[in-house]
């Protein structure tokens, strides 16, 4: 009878370990998803060639985004470029932004993994200036709005990135956008992260993103935590054997 206690204790203690742990489990930095858009292939969604597909995305903490979409105003499907091989190999819509101040967007599915708690920090990518299906050889400004909607598409934060300066036919310009705070995608459905380009000052102007990377932290199970679990196995056999 007293070693029955005995064990209960140890059981109940080792529980309750494994639950701190568990709940204090460090979370590292890391690439929650992301694509350099190599390889991407198009197809017809609504008119020729407006969504990238096979962008074999990197993921951790997430589930596979799929494919990205353009769209023109926001609402109405866009042609992508796919005519050289510079813009092969990037997401880049076929509409001058800085007429009549058009603009374009698309957006990337967050679906959190079961079980996770995924925090999303910043988005980064690499902007090209594109002509013609070709890099622009003179340096071009644009905006970049960062949206992420929560699954109710309510908006959870916004950032707005103004007069990036591309490269010049050589060059490029890196993009980092930080949210205000750590936004942790904890309820439960698909966040959509939304990337806008607009109000380019200067005509001819075929925004390309490359190398997209989403960012943020993914939690990771510790040591000791392992050691808690390897415990409790541990008594549950002695007990068996009794």
């Amino acid at each position: 009878m007293k070693s029955n206690r005995i064990s209960l204790v140890l059981a109940l203690s080792a529980v309750a370990m494994v639950a701190i742990v568990l709940a204090a489990s460090s979370a590292s930095a890391a690439v929650i998803a992301a694509t350099n858009f190599d390889d991407r292939t198009l197809t017809t969604v609504n008119i020729a060639n407006d969504t990238a597909t096979n962008l074999n995305w990197t993921t951790n903490g997430v589930e596979d985004p799929g494919d990205m979409t353009a769209l023109r105003a926001g609402t109405t499907p866009q042609a992508l470029f796919d005519t050289t091989a510079t813009t092969q190999d990037m997401f880049a819509p076929a509409l001058n932004v800085g007429n009549e101040n058009t603009f374009w967007t698309t957006t990337i599915d967050l679906t959190v993994s079961a079980g996770l708690a995924v925090t999303l920090e910043d988005v980064t990518f690499d902007y090209w200036a594109i002509n013609g299906g070709q890099a622009q050889n003179v340096n071009r400004k644009s905006d970049f709005t960062i949206t992420l909607l929560d699954p109710s598409d309510g908006v959870v934060d916004s950032v707005f990135i103004d007069d990036v300066l591309s490269g010049t036919t050589a060059g490029v310009a890196e993009v980092s956008a930080e949210f205000a705070a750590p936004i942790a995608l904890t309820a439960p459905g698909t966040y959509t992260l939304q990337i806008k380009a607009a109000e380019a000052p200067e005509t001819g102007n075929h925004i390309g993103i490359d190398n997209l990377s989403i960012n943020g932290t993914v939690p990771e199970p510790t040591s000791l935590a392992l050691a808690g679990l390897g415990l409790l196995g541990v008594i549950a056999r002695r007990r068996r054997k009794r």
